[in-house]
């Protein structure tokens, strides 16, 4: 692992990115695209794959929707990417990270609960003294109306 100094990075991120256009109703299929992108590992190195949050949020006007997905690979090695530096981190550890505020709930939310299996819908808002906080729902299926 490398040294403690050399991982204070200003912010850390998830390999992920924005749906092209013929993505929209795909999201699975835009995360394989920035895994692969991003990484180089392709769809068939990935087992489990499985969409586990969607988050919502207002930043600046715009409304921002986040698909979280869980997988598994048996790669520890990566390409290089002009996404920035890429690391695995234990999950232990992904708490002392610098990161956005809508994923540190998620991490929170998923450590507290990591036998989950339905999907969680997470809303970022703030409570009455302007300190963010997320409204959390969990998908089921409905009957047929």
């Amino acid at each position: 692992m490398e040294n403690e100094s050399d991982l204070n990075f200003e912010f850390w991120g998830g390999i992920g990115g924005h749906l092209e256009y013929e993505e929209l109703n795909f999201p699975m299929k835009a995360s394989y695209r920035e895994i692969e992108e991003e990484t180089g590992y392709k769809e068939n190195e990935i087992k489990n794959f499985t969409l586990k949050y969607i988050l919502i949020e207002e930043s600046h006007g715009e409304l921002r929707q986040q698909y979280v997905y869980f997988g598994e690979t048996a790669h520890s090695n990566f390409i290089p990417s002009d996404e920035g530096e890429l690391y695995w981190i234990h999950k232990s550890e992904l708490l002392n990270l610098n990161i956005s505020k809508a994923i540190r709930f998620t991490i929170q939310h998923y450590l507290a609960n990591p036998d989950q299996t339905n999907i969680c819908v997470g809303a970022v808002t703030a409570d009455e003294s302007e300190v963010s906080l997320i409204q959390w729902s969990t998908v089921k299926p409905t009957s047929s109306f």
